[in-house]
């Protein structure tokens, strides 16, 4: 580390010190590699990583014991985060949504009136319905990833896209009118989240929720997806929805959305 100055403080200057290893090559570091990067020995490391840590600046796994940025020095960086990829600030989040509901999580972006698939976790279980895989694309109108993205459409673009489209239903519950859209848009709108049941595919339901930048744009948004059998109406309006939220939001904090409130 730097030789501290006469105005330095040195314990700033550690934790900042520790927070500056994290990197695109080292996004997780366990204790002992955060000892012998910062030059600090074992009890000071310790104590500083303890600190950042009850701070909400570094996350322990409770897995790998090994340490990543938290939410705050995100937020403090929104403006750099932004500007990567928001997949790989999504990836954490997703993979850990999917492992405690056990079931697929995808991550979309709208094109026109397509869904384009940018992540997905695919769950243990083997789930119904097409396979999707990354670069893949669904009609936005009959799906809940299609629905949240265009649910926050400014009024103008939304009614230029969806008017534009000739919403071909995939299956006999699929919306197929504008009328019954823009409805089904509003209530998203209400409610802040979008289902699909069994209108993508027989056999399949989902839930999905926006992903917010600093700006304040729905730039994707992420869902949890799986079967009948496994999915009802009645564990997505009690589970599956709030946790789906829950972890828009944090990705979209970590994008920097609500940081100047």
């Amino acid at each position: 580390m730097t030789k501290p100055s006469l105005y330095t403080i040195e314990a700033l200057q550690r934790g900042l010190g520790v927070l500056a290893l994290f990197n695109r090559e080292s996004p997780a570091l366990s204790l002992k590699e955060i000892v012998d990067r910062a030059g600090l020995n074992k009890s000071t490391a310790f104590r500083v990583v303890s600190t950042l840590v009850s701070s909400g600046y570094l996350e322990k796994d409770p897995n790998t014991k090994r340490y990543r940025p938290g939410l705050k020095v995100l937020q403090l960086g929104f403006t750099a985060i932004s500007s990567l990829e928001f997949r790989q600030v999504a990836r954490p989040y997703i993979s850990r949504l999917s492992t405690e509901t056990n079931e697929t999580v995808s991550l979309g972006v709208l094109d026109e009136m397509e869904v384009v698939y940018v992540d997905r976790v695919r769950a243990r279980r083997m789930i119904v319905g097409v396979i999707l895989g990354l670069g893949s694309r669904i009609p936005a109108h009959c799906a809940s990833l299609g629905k949240v993205l265009l649910a926050f459409l400014p009024a103008d673009e939304l009614k230029e896209k969806i008017y534009q489209s000739q919403l071909l239903p995939c299956t006999s519950n699929s919306i197929n009118d504008y009328a019954s859209l823009e409805r089904e848009l509003a209530n998203v709108r209400e409610q802040g989240y979008a289902t699909n049941n069994e209108e993508l595919e027989s056999g399949l339901r989902a839930v999905a929720a926006p992903i917010w930048n600093h700006n304040e744009q729905v730039v994707a948004a992420i869902n949890v997806s799986g079967s009948v059998r496994t999915i009802s109406p009645e564990r997505i309006e009690n589970e599956l929805a709030p946790k789906v939220c829950d972890a828009a939001d944090q990705i979209s904090q970590s994008l920097g959305y609500g940081s100047d409130r």
